[in-house]
């Protein structure tokens, strides 16, 4: 790190910001990326990889338990939780050494340290007890966001969803705070893994950004596995009581080993309206369609924007801002809209849960008549031949001009088939233009197919079209 102009100063090293230093730097421009604590963030340190590599490790020890089906007899298996953190962090710093790598190759010039902002055009750097202050064209804010907290004993067992993945050992009885996404993962995991798990979530269902029926679905399921759900149930506090916790809900209270916190995230945005940028009601940073902040040379991405998002809409982000920055560093004008991709949301359960585009509600409250169709899983080759059946695809597609508006999946390695679904909603395909492509026979990719199928009153592998067929 020298004195020189940088062109580019991206702070944080999360998926969105080492997203930005890598395109930046493939725009010709000099680029420093600054990050506090490891690269790859939370996504890649305390998040979606190691808790995806617990899940996997979840789901080996569940089908240890029933490989008896498929005829192979396992005897004395045991569940070794050191073993399964070993892994994780096997993982991680996998993943971690080809990052450095990765950003190395694309000669981005990293510093592991704390940046702060002094105005437009400087940004002060502390690292290694040195400190300096740089000048610079245009920066990227990419500081992430944080766990929310619910008030609670400071002596009570409480962990964020990030700590979780860490633990110890595996407690007997958990409750999980909170029935998003993690919070509906976290219920899952562990209870895979042998412990009591109560999951609470304040609104009338968990996943409430995801379709009502696969939510419904999911939540079924959750109960037929041994997860205890509470819904329409707020938490007003955690007390401690001989070590254990109890949740004082204003339903009553539940006694528990630990309690893990799921109930959101707020973005990392401190200090920042010092600078005259400005904020979100919640925390985050109001931003344009091309990830300007109110300060034309500063641009944010990420869950900074969001206060909780996901890593790959991040990364969408970091590209659209990109060129942006190079277009206005160019003196070029912005001339036309960037197209609005479509963002995936999935769970990593068992069955998984899938969601891109609109859901069937929300096409409704747009006053869009709808055509909607369900194929099972059930009658899926590739299905049966795993023993998975649980669930469904249901499609959501204009009556009308027949545009697939959402694909919807509750049902095993659901998330696989993200790329497929959001392929064909954000090109704004028709059911006959997706249904065209030839899949491969048995696979679960036929299911969307066969949805599409329905769509036109033209349905395989079922008799009728079903309305409400889902499990």
């Amino acid at each position: 790190m020298t004195d020189l102009q940088w062109d580019v100063v991206v702070i944080g090293g999360g998926p969105a910001g080492y997203t930005a230093a890598i395109r930046a730097k493939q725009h010709g421009l000099n680029v420093l990326l600054v990050e506090r604590d490891e690269l790859g963030g939370t996504c890649l340190n305390r998040g979606c990889i190691p808790s995806k590599a617990l899940i996997h490790c979840a789901k080996v020890w569940q089908t240890v338990k029933t490989a008896n089906q498929f005829g192979v007899n396992v005897v004395g298996a045991n569940l070794d939780w050191d073993a399964m953190q070993k892994w994780v962090s096997r993982v991680v710093q996998t993943l971690r050494r080809g990052l450095q790598s990765l950003l190395q190759h694309h000669g981005v010039f990293v510093v592991k340290g704390e940046a702060r902002l002094l105005n437009p055009q400087r940004v002060h750097i502390l690292s290694d007890g040195n400190e300096q202050t740089l000048s610079v064209r245009a920066i990227v804010l990419a500081t992430g966001s944080s766990p929310i907290q619910i008030p609670s004993d400071p002596h009570a067992p409480v962990v964020t969803e990030e700590q979780a993945l860490f633990l110890p050992s595996l407690p007997q009885n958990i409750a999980v705070i909170g029935g998003g996404a993690s919070g509906v993962e976290m219920a899952w995991l562990f209870n895979a893994l042998g412990a009591k798990v109560t999951l609470i979530e304040m609104l009338p269902r968990i996943l409430p950004i995801m379709d009502t029926e696969v939510a419904e679905g999911l939540q079924q399921a959750l109960n037929r596995q041994g997860v205890n759900i509470w819904t329409s149930t707020k938490v007003t506090y955690i007390s401690a009581q001989k070590g254990k916790a109890i949740v004082n809900t204003e339903k009553g209270d539940l006694e528990t080993d630990l309690v893990i916190c799921a109930a959101g995230r707020k973005a990392n945005s401190d200090g920042l309206s010092e600078h005259g940028i400005a904020l979100n009601a919640n925390g985050s940073v109001f931003v344009d369609e091309w990830q300007r902040t109110s300060v034309p040379s500063i641009f944010a991405v990420g869950d900074l924007v969001h206060g909780s998002g996901t890593a790959h809409g991040g990364m969408v982000e970091a590209e659209r801002a990109i060129w942006a920055l190079v277009q206005q560093l160019g003196r070029e004008p912005l001339m036309s809209v960037p197209s609005n991709s479509v963002v995936p949301v999935c769970t990593y359960t068992e069955p998984q849960t899938l969601s891109v585009g609109l859901t069937e509600r929300e096409a409704r409250e747009q006053g869009v008549e709808i055509n909607v169709v369900h194929f099972p899983w059930r009658a899926n080759g590739a299905a049966m031949a795993t023993g998975m059946t649980e669930g469904f695809v249901k499609l959501v597609a204009d009556a009308k001009t027949k545009r697939v508006l959402g694909i919807h999946i509750l049902g095993a390695d659901a998330a696989n088939l993200s790329g497929e679904a959001s392929l064909i909603v954000t090109n704004g395909m028709s059911v006959e233009q997706a249904a065209h492509p030839l899949r491969q026979h048995p696979s679960l990719s036929e299911g969307i197919k066969e949805a599409l199928w329905s769509s036109i009153g033209l349905p395989l592998h079922i008799t009728k079209r079903p309305n409400r067929g889902r499990m």
